[in-house]
């Protein structure tokens, strides 16, 4: 049926769930009451509704507590939907099509962003390299180099330390009497 009105749901939950709308009034919520049921925990049981007029609709948010958007801009009262329009229904995004050639596609939505009191070219993200698959791991291999070079270093002296030990044992036996460690030094050599 060329020509009718349509939602199309695009959030991911339910995508590509459709409802044509060719009756006068839609309620939507998420009980099965409603004309059209959204079962999303965001949409209020009695959360909008949309009125026929002429060849296109029109949205009514319905006191619902997650609130109703148009093209991203919040709706007090009714909006009047153009084809192509973004609405969000508590957090489900759905696309209103209507494919009526006699609805104009007029000028529909101002998009402003207010800049005054913002803290421009200033992030609050510290850094978010370690979220990225292509950061570098240049940090990570030079802590683990610092870490085995402290290592060695400890190993060389205990090492040192050990030999130092060996020859003051053996200074020290080697002016008296022959103890059990210096005759047994002495085997291994021999």
């Amino acid at each position: 049926m060329a020509g009718v009105p349509k939602l199309i749901i695009l959030s991911e939950q339910f995508r590509g769930k459709s409802f044509e709308l060719i009756n006068d009034k839609y309620s939507v919520g998420r009980v099965d009451q409603r004309e059209i049921c959204i079962k999303d925990p965001t949409v209020s049981t009695y959360h909008c509704e949309f009125i026929k007029k002429g060849g296109t609709y029109t949205i009514k948010d319905c006191q619902s507590t997650n609130g109703t958007r148009v093209n991203n801009i919040p709706i007090t009262g009714e909006q009047d939907l153009q084809s192509s329009d973004i609405l969000q229904v508590g957090g489900v995004e759905i696309l209103y099509d209507c494919e009526d050639k006699t609805v104009t596609t007029a000028l529909k939505t101002q998009t402003g962003i207010n800049l005054q009191g913002a803290q421009v070219g200033i992030s609050t993200i510290k850094e978010m390299d370690n979220f990225s698959p292509f950061a570098s791991t240049k940090d990570k291999a030079g802590k683990s180099q610092k870490l085995m070079i402290v290592i060695v270093v400890l190993l060389v002296l205990v090492i040192l330390g050990l030999l130092g030990y060996l020859v003051y044992m053996l200074s020290k036996s080697g002016s008296g009497q022959p103890t059990g460690f210096r005759s047994a030094i002495e085997k291994v050599l021999v």
